[in-house]
């Protein structure tokens, strides 16, 4: 888990989306991270402070604020139980949801209450999701204090289109919940090596149609390409995802392909980028193309169909960047001297080696293993998680 061990302040103002705070806060756990909260007043009109002790590691709120604990008078108590001291160990904020009120007060500097006292208090990395009505949204005010806090640093997360509680069809709806998550490990996690690196990555697998309703296509499942898209986002590089799979509430670019000439007229859009990371699983082979459907009734004794070899797409784009391949291999006795050849043949930077085995069946699996291989140096990563192979295989990237 590479958040393992840091803190969040989760900060929670009186908005009626304040429910989704409860998941919130069981994403953040799964991801390895102490969680602390903190209630508005305004929140505290829907739910009391003991329904999150249960969930996190930590709670703070008007209903127990104490300052109890001072050895000396005058000195600074031993409990975290106020605005000083609760986010002094926090490594990023997240506010959410957002409230108008909240939002205004502290971009302004209004510090009349525990909530925004804490927040003001603390000088972590912060991320806003606000949730309001469209037209309090709107309203110059709050527009005016969004901007201000972007201008000092603040990272803010726009809101979505929705019906929202007060029943009007409008942009004011929390942000979905991976949206969040995504921006706090952009922010824990951002490497500046990538910054303002532009990185494609191609996923899933080309389909060939045979006729309209039959195609020749493989097993990828396009999870490979997706923990690298998420790593190099997470590093703070601009991605572009590639891919036949569809995934839902990415923060970066995607775009869908089918077949190889597809991808191919992809790919070209992205050849001044630094670097491509070429994971999609490519039909070697083309067939010939039958209009309508072809029916069984006329192929009693079997179809043959004519394939013919599709264009090695890695190995032909003129890229100005690195360029990083993957072979799939199910024989190990050949498999290294295979890769090393394509790494040659392909004028490649380096590639990642997958041989399928008992222990590694890495079709639509979270787990792989790969063995990195560039002219200088082979070194096996083992059997690990898909994103964990991603950040080892970005991290191999700023070398190259």
């Amino acid at each position: 888990m590479l958040l393992k061990d840091k803190t969040i302040l989760l900060a929670i103002s009186g908005s009626i989306a304040f429910y989704k705070a409860y998941e919130l806060i069981s994403m953040l756990k799964k991801e390895g991270l102490k969680v602390k909260v903190l209630l508005s007043d305004g929140v505290l009109n829907f739910a009391s402070h003991l329904s999150f002790e249960a969930l996190c590691d930590g709670v703070l709120s008007k209903e127990n604020e104490t300052w109890v604990g001072a050895k000396n008078v005058g000195q600074m108590c031993e409990n975290d139980k106020n605005h000083i001291a609760f986010s002094k160990d926090c490594d990023a904020i997240i506010f959410a949801p957002a409230s108008v009120n909240s939002i205004n007060k502290l971009a302004n500097g209004i510090a009349d209450n525990l909530f925004i006292q804490t927040l003001i208090a603390s000088n972590a990395p912060l991320i806003i999701a606000p949730a309001a009505n469209t037209r309090m949204l709107n309203h110059f005010s709050t527009q005016n204090s969004l901007t201000l806090l972007k201008k000092n640093g603040a990272t803010v997360i726009e809101p979505i289109s929705k019906v929202l509680a007060c029943g009007e069809l409008g942009v004011g709806g929390l942000a979905e919940l991976e949206s969040i998550i995504f921006a706090l490990k952009r922010v824990l996690l951002k490497d500046e090596f990538f910054v303002g690196k532009k990185v494609v990555i191609t996923g899933g697998g080309t389909r060939e149609k045979i006729d309209e309703v039959r195609y020749i296509g493989n097993f990828s499942s396009g999870k490979m390409a997706k923990a690298l898209a998420d790593a190099f986002y997470a590093l703070g590089a601009t991605v572009s995802l590639l891919s036949s799979v569809d995934f839902e509430n990415l923060p970066y670019e995607s775009k869908h392909f089918e077949s190889v000439a597809e991808l191919e007229a992809l790919m070209s859009e992205h050849k001044n980028d630094d670097f491509l990371l070429m994971s999609a699983a490519v039909s070697d082979f083309l067939p010939t193309f039958h209009k309508g459907k072809l029916k069984k009734s006329d192929f009693k004794q079997g179809l043959s169909l004519s394939l013919k070899p599709a264009k090695d797409l890695l190995k032909n784009l003129e890229f100005k960047g690195k360029k990083i391949g993957f072979k799939l291999e199910f024989e190990a006795k050949n498999a290294l001297e295979n890769a090393k050849n394509s790494l040659k043949e392909k004028g490649l930077n380096m590639i990642c080696l997958n041989v399928l085995s008992p222990t590694n069946k890495a079709f639509a699996s979270d787990m792989n293993a790969l063995t990195l291989i560039t002219k200088d140096f082979t070194e096996d990563l083992g059997l690990k998680s898909k994103l964990d192979l991603a950040f080892e295989i970005a991290k191999r990237c700023k070398e190259l």
